[in-house]
This record gives C-alpha cells, structure tokens and sequence, in this order.
C-alpha cells in the first residue's frame, strides 16, 4: 500500500514539474498590431477621402493641429460619395462653404476619446446611442449603425474601427450637418 502511494506521488510531481513550466512560459498569443498614422494620415492615404481632407485644409487649423495631435479622438468620415451627395467636392468645398459653418460641420463628426464600434453601438435592437461632439450637438446611433441627426439627417456607419494613433475612425456614406 505505502509503495503504491509513493508510485502515485512520484507520478503527481512529474507531472507536476511537466505542467508548471509550461503555464509559465509566454503566451503565444500576438496582441494586435498598434496603428503608425494619424487620421489625417489614414485618411490621406485611403484616396476616398479627398473632399474631407480639403474641408479640414481650409477650416480653422485647429480642427487640422487636432487631429494630428496626440489627443484621442473619433471620427465619423464621410467618404468623397458623400460629400458628392451634398454637392461638395474636394474643388468647391471651400468657397461653397465659410470656413466658421465647415468648421462646425467638421468638429459635428468628431467625439472626444477613442471609442470603437462595442463602444458606439448599442448592444441591443431597438435601442439608440448618443454620441456627444465636439461641436456642442449630438447625434444617435442604432445597433445597425445608422446615424440620426437633431436637423433629421440618416447616415450609416459603412465601416468601423479604423485604428490611428490619435483615435479610430468609422467610415460613414453621408455628411452630418448640426443645427447651425
């Protein structure tokens, strides 16, 4: 009996000394790669988002100095298809528009800190988000990433989670315009 215990425990701590140094050795597990841009680097190097790029050229710079900083922020970028909808283009946006009123547009898709999709939106139907922006207004944000304005705008979130080093951004199909 005594030596069949003495069998066991010897057995216990081989696998013992087997198991230990296997659960402290690293995790093969590769965390995800961290982003090298900022959004306006992303942005520029994208090609869909000429329009938006020029808006931010010819806005207060300080909507530009911000989105290159180091300061966390998200952006809901409408593509050039979008600004096209609104009859803007990367030519006309800054004399179609004064630069104070493309200011507040632009600052309208921008919230503070980064916030990915799980982040904006809701976990459930029928449910809504608010997203607070830089502007001083909101927006609402459904569970399928459909955008609603207070000035009745609809836009869609076509493509999340876009990682910069300043923030994320998500790709939307229409400009958003606050109440002015």
């Amino acid at each position: 009996m005594l030596r069949k215990s003495l069998g066991s425990l010897a057995l216990a701590g081989v696998l013992l000394a087997a198991i230990v140094p296997a659960t402290l050795a690293k995790s093969v597990v590769v965390p995800p790669s961290k982003a090298t841009a900022t959004i306006v680097e992303i942005a520029d190097g994208a090609g869909a988002f000429t329009t938006l790029l020029a808006a931010v050229g010819c806005a207060d710079p300080a909507v530009g100095a911000a989105l290159t900083s180091g300061d966390q922020y998200t952006v809901f970028a409408p593509t050039d298809a979008a600004f096209g909808d609104a009859g803007l283009t990367a030519a006309n946006i800054c004399t179609a528009v004064p630069q104070g009123v493309l200011t507040q547009i632009l600052l309208y898709h921008v919230e503070e800190g980064r916030h990915f999709s799980n982040s904006v939106l809701p976990k459930r139907d029928g449910q809504m988000k608010t997203i607070s922006t830089l502007v001083g207004q909101s927006f609402r944000v459904n569970s399928t990433g459909a955008i609603s304005t207070a000035s009745g705008g609809q836009s869609q979130i076509d493509k999340a989670n876009i990682p910069a080093t300043n923030g994320v951004i998500h790709v939307i199909n229409a400009v958003l315009f606050p109440k002015l």
